[in-house]
């Protein structure tokens, strides 16, 4: 391992016998302050859920319709969800996430490719895209998963949800941002 490498992110516990009086620090205690130290840092986050219950086609082109994620400190957005409960009879239901300066200027969609699902998807369906890890989980039918074009945020921006369409009779939907501070 290079001097360079990140410590792998673990989460550990102390005990009382390695910090005890007159304990020399070892490289085992450590290791565990920096696997525990980055275990917070990458894995730690915070969300803002945005939900429609019951049947949601009213909420199309609405904004703010289910509050916005304000970002108290420079914050990075490291994952989304979305998910629908009941899947229309035709249509797609197609979500955006818009974002505002500190002076409440609309900056655009943080996406280039936004989230998506169709009536092809069955009921109860979520779909996830993992920044950290690479990884995406959830159904895939009927489902088109994000492409983000902007993931960081200073001191005093927002996001807020658009639907810019929605399936017809569909049920259930919603969006979640899974973000952290930054430096």
């Amino acid at each position: 391992m290079a001097n360079s490498d990140d410590v792998t992110s673990s989460r550990e516990i102390l005990k009382i016998g390695d910090i005890a009086y007159k304990r020399a620090n070892s490289e085992a205690v450590m290791s565990r302050f920096a696997a525990t130290n980055n275990f917070i840092s990458k894995l730690q986050t915070d969300i803002k859920e945005f939900k429609m219950n019951g049947s949601y086609s009213v909420a199309t082109g609405i904004t703010y319709f289910d509050g916005i994620a304000s970002f108290f400190y420079n914050s990075e957005i490291v994952g989304v969800t979305f998910w629908n409960g009941q899947s229309g009879t035709s249509g797609t239901t197609e979500f955006d996430l818009r974002w505002q300066n500190a002076t409440g200027t609309d900056q655009g969609s943080i996406f280039s490719v936004t989230p998506k699902i169709n009536s092809t998807s069955s009921d109860e369906t979520f779909a996830q895209r993992n920044l950290e890890t690479g990884n995406d989980n959830g159904k895939t039918t009927g489902v088109t998963l994000p492409t983000f074009s902007k993931t960081q945020f200073l001191e005093g921006e927002a996001v807020y949800a658009v639907l810019n369409s929605s399936m017809v009779s569909a049920q259930n939907c919603g969006i979640t941002i899974f973000y952290r501070p930054i430096n």
